[in-house]
C-alpha cells in the first residue's frame, strides 16, 4: 500500500479528492487530511506518508513552506502542488528545486490519479532498488566472518599469500597486525570423534566458535590476536610488541585449557609455535605448532607442547612396522582369550616405541593393523558388517580426530568382536556336529526338527538356521537325503519287500516314500531296483 496525505484549507476540496477516486483499487490509502502545513507536519510525525498532495494558499503554514520542511525532515516523500492560474509563478519556486510536481486547479479526477499512480511506480522502483542494496549490504555483512576466516587462514597456510590484500580485508573486521613479532599456536579438541558422537555436528560448530572466542580473549592481554578454524582445530595468530618464548605463553595456554573444560566440558591440547619478525613467519610458526601436537601424540589428552620439544623428537622417528606383533594379535584373536588379546595389542603398541613415534607413525601402524584384521575376517568368512559396520570408511576419521586412548579402546573392541564371532562359530560347529550325529543315528525313527531340537536343547528355528548356514539346505531335505541313500542300499537286496524298506528307512507311509524317492532319484523304487 502507498500512503497519501491531502492538505487543503477547503474541506470541500479535500472531500472531493478523497471520495471521487477509488484509491483502494490502486493500493493507495488516505492516511489523513490537514487544513494547513502545520497540521500536516503533525500528522506526518505519527504516520508514514509516501505522497503529499497540498494546496499552496493556506493559513498558518502555506504549501511552499510545508514542502520545504518536508524535504528536510522527510526527504523520501513525493510532493504534489495544486494551485490556480494566478499562483503558477508562485508554485514554480518549489518546482525549480525539484521537490514537487504540479497540478492546475481545478484538476480532473483522472489527472490527479494518473500523477499519483506515476509517483507510486517511482516509489515502487525505489523500494526495489533499496531492497537490492540492503540485500547486498546484508550479504556483505554476513560475509565478514568468512572473509576474516579466509584471510587469516591464507596468512598461515599458504606460502606466498597476497599480504596487502588480505590485511585490507581484515581491516573490515577491525583486525590488524601492526606490531613487529609474529607467531601462532593451535588449540585442538581432544577426542573430537567422541565429542561429535556425544553432542552432534551442530553443537560442535558452536563449540568451535566458542573456543575461538576463548583463545582470543585469553591471549588478548598479552598480544594482538585473531583465531580461525582449520581441520576442526582452532589456530590463533598472534602479533606482539616483543619476542615471546614458550614459557611466557604457557600460563595463557593453560588458561585456555581451564576455560574450555569449565565452559565447554571437554579437554583441549595446545601446540605452540615460535615468534619471529616479519608477518611471513605466521606460516612456519603454524607448521611448528602442528608438528608439536603430533610429536607428543602418545602423551594423551590435555597436553601443551611447544616447537622446541617437537624439534627434540625429530631425530628419533620410528617407521618400521611390527609384523611379528601383528601375527601375535591375529593368533590371540583365533584363540579367543580376552586377556591374551589385550596383552598382544599392548605389545603391538609398545613395539611402536611410544617415546619417539609421531602421530603419523603411530596412526599408520594402527591403520595397517586394522587392514590386517579386516583381511583376516574376509579369509575366515567372518561377518565384516557386524565387526566394522559399513566398512573401514569411518576408521580414518576416528583416528584423525581421537586421542590414543580412544583409538586403542576402539581397536581392542574390534579385535574382541572378531574373537566373539570366531568363538560363536566354533561353538556352533560343535553343536551342529552333535545334531548331525543324532540324525544319522536315529533317521530310521519318526524324528522331526522339533524332536531333534528337544534332544540338543535348542529351538527348532536355530536347527533350521544351522542347516542353512552349514549345509545350504533345510533340515527335512537333509533327513530325506539320508533316508533315500539308505533305502537305495537296501533295494540291492531283492529278497526285501519295498514296503519293508520304506518302514526300515523311516517312512511309515509307503505312498509318501515312493514320492520322496522319485523326487530324489528321478525313479520309483521299483524302477530303481529293475535298473540295478
Amino acid at each position: 500500500m502507498y500512503r497519501l496525505l491531502i492538505v487543503d484549507d477547503e474541506e470541500r476540496a479535500r472531500t472531493g479528492i478523497k471520495m471521487l477516486i477509488d484509491w483502494a483499487a490502486h493500493r493507495i490509502e488516505i492516511v489523513g487530511e490537514a487544513r494547513d502545513g502545520a497540521e500536516a507536519l503533525e500528522i506526518m510525525e505519527g504516520k508514514g506518508v509516501d505522497i503529499l498532495l497540498t494546496d499552496i494558499r493556506m493559513p498558518v503554514m502555506d504549501g511552499l513552506e510545508l514542502i520545504q520542511q518536508v524535504s528536510k525532515v522527510h526527504p523520501a516523500v513525493r510532493c504534489i502542488i495544486m494551485s490556480g492560474h494566478d499562483e503558477f509563478a508562485y508554485a514554480q519556486k518549489a518546482m525549480a528545486s525539484g521537490v514537487a510536481h504540479y497540478l492546475l486547479k481545478p484538476s480532473r479526477r483522472q489527472e490527479i490519479l494518473d500523477l499519483v499512480i506515476k509517483l507510486t511506480e517511482e516509489i515502487a522502483e525505489e523500494r526495489r532498488e533499496n531492497e537490492k542494496l540492503e540485500g547486498l549490504r546484508s550479504g556483505f555483512r554476513e560475509s565478514f566472518p568468512f572473509l576474516k576466516e579466509y584471510a587469516l587462514s591464507r596468512l598461515a597456510l599458504t606460502e606466498t599469500p597476497p599480504y596487502d590484500r588480505l590485511l585490507n580485508n581484515l581491516m573490515l573486521s577491525d583486525i590488524s597486525f601492526p606490531l613487529p613479532f609474529f607467531g601462532a599456536l593451535i588449540v585442538q579438541i581432544d577426542n573430537l570423534h567422541l565429542v561429535q558422537q556425544r553432542f552432534g555436528s551442530v553443537d560442535i560448530e558452536l563449540f568451535k566458535y566458542a573456543l575461538k572466542n576463548i583463545a582470543e580473549e585469553t591471549f588478548a592481554p598479552l598480544c594482538r590476536c585473531a583465531a580461525f578454524e582449520h581441520n576442526d582445530d582452532v589456530v590463533l595468530l598472534m602479533n606482539a610488541e616483543e619476542w615471546l618464548d614458550a614459557k611466557l605463553l604457557l600460563p595463557y595456554a593453560e588458561a585456555v585449557q581451564h576455560n574450555a573444560e569449565g565452559y565447554l566440558k571437554f579437554t583441549v591440547s595446545v601446540g605452540i609455535g615460535s615468534f619471529d619478525r616479519d608477518i611471513r613467519h605466521f606460516r612456519p610458526s603454524f607448521q611448528e605448532a602442528e608438528k608439536a601436537l603430533n610429536a607428543k601424540f602418545y602423551e594423551g589428552s590435555a597436553k601443551i607442547t611447544d616447537y622446541l620439544e617437537a624439534a627434540e623428537e625429530e631425530d628419533f622417528t620410528h617407521t618400521s612396522y611390527p609384523l611379528e606383533s601383528e601375527k601375535a594379535v591375529l593368533q590371540a584373536i583365533v584363540k579367543g582369550e580376552e586377556a591374551l588379546i589385550r596383552g598382544s595389542l599392548q605389545d603391538f603398541l609398545a613395539s611402536l616405541q611410544p617415546e619417539s613415534s609421531s602421530k603419523e607413525n603411530v596412526s599408520n601402524s594402527i591403520y595397517a593393523l586394522y587392514f590386517a584384521l579386516y583381511r583376516d575376517c574376509i579369509e575366515r568368512n567372518v561377518n565384516v558388517m557386524e565387526v566394522f559396520g559399513s566398512g573401514l570408511n569411518e576408521i580414518p576419521r576416528m583416528m584423525a580426530r581421537s586421542g590414543l586412548e580412544h583409538i586403542v579402546a576402539t581397536l581392542t573392541d574390534t579385535a574382541l568382536k572378531i574373537a566373539d564371532q570366531l568363538s560363536a562359530r566354533k561353538n556352533g560347529n560343535k553343536l551342529f556336529e552333535s545334531i548331525l550325529a543324532y540324525v544319522h543315528e536315529h533317521f530310521r525313527l519318526d524324528i522331526s526338527r522339533e524332536s531333534v531340537a528337544r534332544e540338543v536343547y535348542v529351538t527348532p528355528g536355530y536347527i533350521s538356521y544351522l542347516f542353512k548356514q552349514q549345509m545350504q539346505t533345510s533340515f527335512i531335505e537333509y533327513l530325506h537325503r539320508i533316508r533315500i541313500e539308505y533305502a537305495s542300499r537296501l533295494l540291492k537286496d531283492p529278497s526285501l519287500r519295498i514296503s519293508d524298506i520304506a518302514h526300515e528307512s523311516g517312512y511309515q507311509d509307503e505312498k509318501y516314500f515312493f514320492q520322496v524317492f522319485k523326487k530324489h532319484t528321478g525313479m520309483t523304487p521299483t524302477q530303481y531296483r529293475n535298473n540295478l
